[in-house]
């Protein structure tokens, strides 16, 4: 039987359940009740028939409905009820079917994303760099950190950085000891497979001061006023430091400086304008952890040909003030221009332009920071005074002055204002931004940097910085160049020791060509992550690596990436690793080893290249131990064999690698002394005795001399040279250690040896007095025979003639009996004439001479020193010997040896090296191409001057064909375009631009690198002419030139022309005229108008007082009119055209009056082409007359028009001739004649009038005059909305509301709100109104972080404010009163507050209450109030309000009423011995009550049944003292338990139910926990219904566990409860928050387990109570309350709840200062 009645009731509910369409779909639940329920389910309120893809089936108490073939349609709620004779139930149950959408939908829930994006930073140098981020994904993403678009570990070693992940989510990048090079934009790029995302940050580097040292200095020169552009190409990894110096100041970037890393790797520096300040050295000095190196040139900057007599001079101005630029030209009639940089400034409001005399003035009226900059006066010659006006204000600094970046770059700007925590705004294209993962908004102190992270093209635009009402306007450029990689790349290894690398190029290959490939390469397993450029390939798509291109034998892997002149793309990695050995020779070979017993022994070999080799004693490859130590150093490789031993004795020392074979021996030199002799004769040690050295010879008057090691004897202290007839002596007095060594009597080429050997250890050995015979060619050929004899007969001896080891052969014997070694020399010829000796050794040469740079085709010599003249070399190169040659010289000097090599080629590169038996000397030689020279022009600056519209050709022949050549046009490289080509032609390299124009004029320069020319042009305008007839007797003649500063000059018959009484010269504007006056006949001549690039000849001729002219052009439609005059006023003249007479007509006119003859010829038409004359007889005047068809043009073209809306747009244009037919069109559709639109003419003058314009109206508006086409723009601009009141600050208390408003000039005017720069729109927060001119934003439930700047916009007008609010401060107006009352009625507590709408919270006894029908919490306005009904004396305590940091008290006592009697016994009459009940009713119950009779009385304990109260009794009748005395016995019935309690698990929070029940009704129970009784309170309830006692316990805890008892007269049951713990977890994490500094900060969070404990931290350090720090907790809530904020309390807060954490960030900001 149910607890509660048998009603359905949802054991289980039904679960939601997520599964993939086309799948399968389970609901189900577990319902009990009794009677069994019904149950059904609904969809849409529609019961589901179990039919089709439908079925419902049970199982016990568990229902089940199941769906076949999900779609996503069946999405949705599912219903369950359950419907039995008691009650019904129902439960819904959530079906969720994925598909696109939802994998969608899990895409972008599991996606990356940053929760904590990186903080930009600013670091000094040498101090370490910090980014971190927080990152949600799933999985965890794969993160990539990058600088500037390039992964670090391409650019940083490894120890210079580190990345990091930390748990919660948490990546790190740390940058060590920060430089200059390590500032710029940083990268976080999170990867999964649900997508990706990225965030930016900026890191500025503070840079110090270095010292540079001195280096050799270039020299650069350029005309004053053009640009210098210094590039300086650096490699090094670490990434160099790079330091830009002018006598040795630092250079920043600036007005005239610019300081950034192209494209192509260099540094570049570039000085805008120059000037002669800009005159000194400039170093670029390039730093890393390795090392520094620099790189000098000297700039001359050269004056113009015309200088100003007085330049002008920087200025500094404050804003809003007036700047005036002044300077002065060397005449009164030179022009000039001015420029703002490249920016022709014309005169107007903005710029004043004044000349008086030689003096130039500019005045730039109220200046702003944009007119910031470098100032330009200009003369017609080229001639350039420079000015820098620095504006002083609000903005101290900003860079860049332009913005050009390519796709996939980052563009940065940065400004510097007055003074920190300004105002400050950005804006692209009128939309302020705000920091986002992609844009980078940061300040540092006065410094505001903004930064577009991998840029796209539709970042270009218009970017606006404002600080208060100050703008900066940057035009930033996106160029689309970015390369895509290449495809397909494969990697073939079938070929040994080679690697086939292809690719295919990208499929944009045509859109975005590529103009190179470049190839690297990574060496493996060094653990370095370095890529070596190892080639470049212009259009080929495979190439082959030989392993001889290698340094060294190891893996190699390889990639490869697109290249043109806007970047490169990606690297894409070839797929493998291949080994490569490079080939290698042997430079330096073995030697074979002499060691003492118990020494080391060292073997040696010197390769051309680093390959791996292996090392073998006896055939036994050896093994780095103990013993046996191998070293590799690069093309070094070495054995050392520790403590070597006599059985080592003879062994063979092998070295094997890639394709080399090299062996050496090691002897074994015991420790026995070693015996020497001569022939038989033993020899002594002879220390401190005399030595005597003696040969004989044929010639007694033979010059000879005597040398020792090498070196000429001469008689000296202890030592004579004696001679005596044919015998020649050297006499040592007293033999010391130091004579010991190798004598030489030598006679031209003849020369004996007598050998004295010395070592420390062993004694010297004497020799006595010995003959030696000298052998020439003249003598009989006779054996020579050299002997010794060993100590020890297993000692090696070897024999060397000129240091070359010596074997046995056909002209010698080496023999070998026991102790005694002889080489013999059967015949004694010149050949055996030399030096049998210890090897030859080399002198020390100074390491740099053993290293020789040349240039190709020129000589270069190596040179070194042997010990004795007398010693032979043979040089090597790469391990060949070489052999004397045309162009290969060996000569010998005394001791001197030298290598010639006549004409250096490329090949020549290489190692070189000089042998002297086993000695050698290694030179390293590299041959480089000869420097690049300019053949033609011969001159370093060349002139030239040219016409527009003509082809301009730049050529320069250079000395080979294959160098590198850049052209530049004033300081800056040039780039190929349509009308520039750049041109290759074997040794010829020419600048073409095949139609020149005016802004063609330029410094060109053409440079190799090594030489360089430079060529002036100058583009000269056409000077049209124009003829004009002559008058009476005054003879005018003009030219019209193309600029108004040219100059010309008159001339008749090649002499100069001057200003006279009878000629005048004029210039009006762009008109030269020369006027004669008083024409005669010796005015005659050939007149020429001298423009300097161009000529215009005037042929006059004056004949018998008549002037001819030859030609007209005339065009149709105009009047002929010619004109002569005659010496006679009555002379007869005929006018003849084409040989016909002319007659006058309606077209023709002839007039004469007085000596003037004239003929009118009206509306020329073609036909009338032809030879006119005029024939007088004695004369004749002949005009050839040209008549063409008049062509329609504008005269006046259309003008651009700005209209505002509802105004009225005119366009006027004057075209000839006045019967054109003209089509007006506006946005390329003709213009119909409608109300709105006029089209008029009124001659040559048309007009297209736009009534009314909206702003649809706004395009491109065309007139059409048969083919010839003048176009201008219409914009229509809404009439401009300003403010007429503006926004003013508001300070305004926390959850209060604040109004901010201003009024516009037009009711119809729309604003937009913004707040920091982001949009307001209307929601819950903020409510926008508008009435009339009037616009006002309402922000409701102010919090602090809404204080800021709020500013209002309209399409032409700004206003801004300041909102401040304050920490709401809460007071209790009207507080808590005890109340005192009674069981059974309803108390009622009142607070008031100073604010309304504030929430508050009710503690009874510490307890935080909740709303229930037992306590009606409620709010209305500033009144809170709390009602408790139905009173209880358990409802008395101590009740608490609390809100924030106020709190109220007061006392809630209630008593229990006092009894009274409700109805009164009354009497009443029973038979004898029957049963009476005798009641009365009492105002409550549970009162004990006390039955008396007869003044006799017995307390009675009864249960009280309602308000009444029994007695039951049974009389009996018993005599007593003659009356009846009453007994009243009580009736009791047996009690027995029916059903007894059961035990109970259940988990926390949950209800726990306890029935027993039972025999008799009316008796009475008690429950028990743990042995005490437990009370009703409210949580439990006790009742009783008939037989059936219950007990529920609400809400469970965990310490309610134990065991329940139920008691009931002698009646006990026993049950036991276990309550479960609730898991503990973070429902709400903690959020971030911002606050001022000594405010009130709330911490909270919301765990799962109201009674689960949690500790705080700060960091790493506990929070524990103290008088700051508060922790709460109500119920679930769990708050930390930090009292009086304090900077110092900012960082990151974290609470940890069993084994969860969740942690948030507290930002403190400090408060202003007013």
């Amino acid at each position: 039987m149910d607890v509660f009645g048998g009603a359905p009731r949802f054991l289980a509910y039904p679960r939601p359940v997520v599964v993939h369409s086309g799948t399968d779909a389970v609901l189900k639940c577990q319902i009990g009740g009794d009677p069994r329920p019904a149950v059904i389910w609904e969809r849409n309120n529609e019961k589901i028939d179990p039919q089709g893809r439908y079925r419902v089936f049970e199982d016990g108490n568990v229902y089940n409905l199941i769906i076949s073939a999900v779609a996503t349609d069946d999405s949705g709620q599912y219903i369950c009820k359950a419907k039995n004779s008691i009650g019904e139930t129902y439960a819904a149950a959530t079906l969720k079917v994925e598909g696109e959408a939802q994998e969608m939908e899990l895409r972008e829930e599991n996606k990356p994303r940053f929760l904590i994006k990186p903080l930009s930073t600013r670091a000094g140098r040498g101090d370490d760099a910090v980014f971190s981020c927080k990152l949600w994904g799933s999985p965890r993403p794969e993160v990539v950190w990058e600088k500037d678009g390039k992964k670090l570990n391409e650019i940083f070693e490894s120890t210079h950085f580190s990345v990091g992940y930390q748990d919660g989510g948490w990546f790190l990048l740390k940058i060590f000891k920060t430089r200059a090079p390590d500032g710029g934009v940083y990268t976080c790029k999170a990867r999964n497979e649900f997508g990706e995302a990225l965030a930016g940050a900026v890191l500025l580097v503070d840079a110090d001061d270095a010292l540079i040292k001195s280096t050799q200095v270039k020299m650069f020169a350029v005309t004053e006023g053009k640009h210098a552009k210094f590039r300086c190409f650096v490699t090094g990894k670490p990434k160099p430091e790079i330091i830009w110096r002018k006598d040795g100041r630092l250079i920043l970037s600036g007005r005239r400086y610019l300081l950034y890393e192209d494209r192509e790797g260099y540094f570049t520096l570039k000085v805008l304008y120059c000037k002669q300040k800009d005159n000194g050295v400039y170093v670029c000095a390039a730093s890393n952890t390795a090392g520094q190196t620099i790189s000098a040139v000297h700039l001359s900057v050269k004056e113009p040909l015309v200088r100003f007599k007085q330049p002008l001079i920087d200025l500094e101005v404050w804003e809003r003030d007036l700047a005036v630029l002044e300077c002065e030209v060397p005449e009164d009639s030179v022009p000039i221009t001015w420029y703002l940089e490249d920016r022709r400034l014309q005169p107007g409001a903005k710029y004043g332009m004044e000349e008086w005399g030689t003096k130039r003035r500019l005045t730039i009226r109220d200046i702003g920071v944009d007119d910031d900059g470098i100032y330009l006066c200009e003369m017609p010659d080229g001639g350039r005074s420079i000015a820098e006006v620095a504006v002083k204000g609000t903005i101290l600094r900003k860079l860049p002055r332009k913005v050009d970046v390519l796709e996939g770059e980052n563009a940065a700007f940065c400004v510097e204002v007055e003074k920190e925590e300004m105002d400050i705004h950005w804006y692209k294209d009128g939309v302020e931004l705000r920091e986002t993962h992609q844009t980078i908004i940061k300040s540092f102190g006065r410094t505001h940097i903004l930064v577009f992270v991998n840029t796209m093209p539709q970042d270009s635009g218009l970017v606006t910085f404002l600080v208060g009402l100050i703008p900066i306007n940057y035009r930033i450029s996106i160029t689309i160049s970015v390369l895509e990689c290449v495809l397909g790349v494969q990697i073939n290894t079938e070929r040994a020791n080679a690697a086939l690398l292809s690719w295919i190029p990208a499929q944009d290959s045509r859109k975005n060509p590529p103009s190179g490939y470049v190839l690297e390469r990574q060496e493996m397993g060094t653990g370095s992550q370095e890529w070596v450029q190892c080639l470049t390939t212009d259009s080929a798509t495979s190439v082959e690596i030989l392993g001889d291109s290698v340094p060294c034998e190891a893996d190699y892997r390889f990639r490869i990436c697109s290249v043109n002149k806007y970047g490169k793309s990606n690297n894409v990695e070839f797929p493998k690793a291949v080994h490569l050995v490079p080939v290698v020779r042997i430079q330096a070979p073995l030697q074979d080893a002499l060691v003492p017993e118990g020494q080391d022994a060292v073997f040696s070999i010197e390769l051309s290249a680093s390959v791996i080799g292996t090392w073998y004693l006896n055939g036994t490859q050896l093994q780095e131990d103990e013993r046996f130590s191998m070293r590799r150093s690069r093309t070094h490789q070495s054995l050392r064999i520790r403590g070597v031993r006599d059985t080592d004795n003879g062994a063979e020392i092998t070295f094997i690698a890639y394709g080399i074979r090299d062996s050496a021996a090691l002897y074994i030199q015991g420790m026995s002394p070693v015996h020497w002799y001569k022939n038989g004769v033993g020899l002594q040690t002879m220390e401190g005795c005399p030595i005597v050295l003696q040969c004989e010879l044929s010639d007694p008057s033979a010059q000879v001399h005597w040398y020792k090691d090498g070196s000429k004897l001469h008689p000296q202290n202890g030592v004579d040279i004696l001679t005596d007839g044919v015998v020649r002596e050297l006499v040592v007095h007293s033999a010391e250690f130091f004579h010991a060594g190798s004598y030489i009597f030598a006679r031209f080429l003849f020369s004996t040896v007598l050998i004295l050997y010395g070592c420390p250890q062993f004694p010297m050995l004497a020799i006595p007095e010995l003959n030696s015979t000298i052998f020439d060619d003249e003598r009989t050929k006779s054996p020579l025979e050299l002997e010794c004899e060993v100590a020890d007969s297993p000692v090696p001896v070897c024999w060397h003639k000129d240091g070359v080891k010596l074997s046995p052969q056909n002209s010698w014997d080496i023999q070998s009996n026991e102790a005694l070694r002889r080489l013999i020399i059967p015949s004694t010829e010149l050949v055996h004439s030399e030096l049998y000796t210890p090897p030859v050794t080399f002198a020390d040469i100074p390491e740099e001479d053993l290293f020789k740079s040349a240039v190709e085709k020129e000589q270069f010599v190596l040179s070194c020193i042997i010990s004795r003249p007398d010693g032979v070399v043979q040089w090597y190169k790469d391990g060949t010997e070489m052999q004397p040659s045309n162009n290969v010289t060996m000569l010998a000097e005394g001791t001197k040896r030298h290598l010639n090599i006549h004409s250096a080629q490329l090949s020549d590169t290489g190692t070189y090296t000089c042998r002297a038996g086993d000695n050698i000397l290694i030179y390293k030689v590299n041959i480089r191409e000869p420097p690049v020279l300019i053949v033609s022009p011969s001159q370093s600056q060349m002139e030239l001057c040219q016409q527009t519209s003509e082809k301009m050709v730049l050529s320069c022949e250079i000395s080979r064909p294959s160098a590198v050549v850049r052209w530049y046009r004033d300081g800056l490289e040039v780039e190929e375009n349509d009308n520039l080509i750049l041109e290759v032609d074997g040794v010829y390299r020419r600048l073409i631009i095949p139609e020149t124009t005016v802004k063609d004029s330029a410094e060109y320069v053409c440079d190799t690198a090594d030489d360089s020319v430079t060529f002036f042009v100058n583009i000269a305008g056409t000077v049209k002419t124009k003829l004009m007839n002559e008058k009476r007797e005054t003879l005018v003649l003009d030219c019209e030139v193309s600029r108004s500063n040219a100059e010309v000059t008159w001339k008749k018959n090649g002499e100069e022309v001057e200003d006279s009484r009878n000629m005048t010269i004029l210039e009006d504007g762009v008109i030269r005229q020369l006027t004669i006056h008083s024409l005669t006949v010796e005015d005659d001549g050939l007149y020429v108008c001298d423009a300097k690039d161009d000529v215009m000849d005037f042929h006059v001729k004056v004949q018998g007082g008549l002037l001819t002219s030859k030609h007209h052009m005339l065009v149709a439609g105009d009047d002929l009119i010619l004109e002569c005059e005659v010496s006679r006023p009555n002379a007869t003249v005929q006018w003849l055209w084409n040989g016909e007479i002319l007659k006058p007509d309606t077209r023709i006119k002839i007039d004469s009056y007085d000596v003037v003859r004239k003929l009118v010829l009206s509306g020329l038409r073609p036909s009338d082409s032809g030879k006119y004359i005029c024939d007088a007889t004695d004369d004749k005047l002949i005009t050839i007359v040209d008549v063409q068809e008049m062509k329609v043009k504008f005269i006046r073209p259309l003008e651009n028009t700005v209209s505002l809306k509802g105004e009225d747009a005119i366009f006027k244009c004057v075209v000839s001739p006045e019967d054109t037919q003209l089509v007006w069109c506006l946005n390329g559709k003709q213009v119909a004649l409608k109300e709105r639109t006029v089209i008029s003419s009124n001659g040559l003058c048309r007009m297209l009038c736009i009534h009314n314009c909206m702003v649809s109206d706004s395009g491109r508006v065309t007139a059409d005059a048969e083919g010839v086409v003048s176009e201008a723009e219409l914009q229509v601009q809404e009439q401009q909305v300003l403010f007429t009141k503006q926004m003013t600050p508001v300070v305004a208390e926390e959850y209060s509301e604040a109004i901010l408003e201003v009024e516009v000039s037009l009711d119809t005017g729309e604003v937009q709100w913004m707040r920091q720069g982001v949009v307001i729109h209307p929601g819950a927060k903020y409510n926008l109104k508008h009435k009339g001119h009037k616009h006002s934003l309402i922000i409701h439930k102010l919090a602090m972080s809404d204080r800021g700047t709020y500013s209002c916009e309209t399409l032409h007008d700004r206003t801004q404010a300041q909102l401040t609010v304050e920490p709401r401060k809460i007071k209790i107006k009207r507080g808590l009163t005890d109340i005192n009352t009674t069981e059974r009625e309803t108390a009622s507590f009142e607070v008031e507050l100073s604010h309304p709408n504030v929430p508050g919270t009710w503690i009874r006894n510490g307890i935080q209450l909740k709303p229930t029908n037992h306590f009606r919490i409620s709010a209305k306005g500033q009144v809170h109030s709390l009602t408790i009904s139905n009173l209880s004396t358990e409802d008395t305590g101590t009740f608490i309000f609390c809100v924030e940091n106020v709190k109220t008290t007061a006392r809630l006592v209630v008593k229990e009423p006092p009894v009274t009697i409700l109805r009164k016994l009354v009497n009443q009459k029973f038979p004898e011995g029957a049963v009476i009940s005798i009641e009365c009713e009492l105002s409550r119950h549970s009162v004990d009550v006390k039955w008396t009779k007869a003044k006799r009385s017995k307390k009675f304990h009864l249960q009280n049944l309602s308000l009444f109260t029994f007695l039951n009794l049974i009389m009996l009748m018993m005599p007593v003292a003659n009356s009846f005395l009453m007994l009243f016995l009580l009736a009791e019935r047996e009690l027995l338990i029916l059903q007894g309690l059961k035990d109970l698990h259940i988990q926390e929070d949950q209800n726990a139910v306890f029935l027993c029940e039972i025999s008799v009704e009316d008796v009475p129970g008690e429950w028990y926990k743990n042995g005490e009784k437990i009370q009703p309170t409210s949580s439990i309830k006790i009742r009783q219904e008939g037989t059936k006692h219950f007990l529920l316990m609400c809400n469970v805890r965990a310490e309610d566990s134990g065991q329940i008892k139920f008691v009931a007269r002698h009646g006990e049951s026993f049950a036991y409860l276990e309550v479960k713990e609730l898991p503990v977890n973070i429902v709400k994490p903690l959020q971030d928050k911002t606050v001022l500094e000594k405010t009130r900060v709330i911490l909270d969070c919301t765990v799962s387990n109201p009674r689960c404990s949690i500790r705080w931290y700060k960091g790493s350090n506990v929070i524990l109570p103290s008088g700051r720090f508060e922790i709460c907790s109500e119920g679930c809530y769990r708050k930390l309350i930090i009292q009086q904020v304090a900077l110092t309390d900012e960082g990151t807060y974290s609470v940890q709840v069993g084994e969860c954490t969740c942690s948030a960030r507290l930002t403190v900001e400090g408060k202003k200062i007013h």
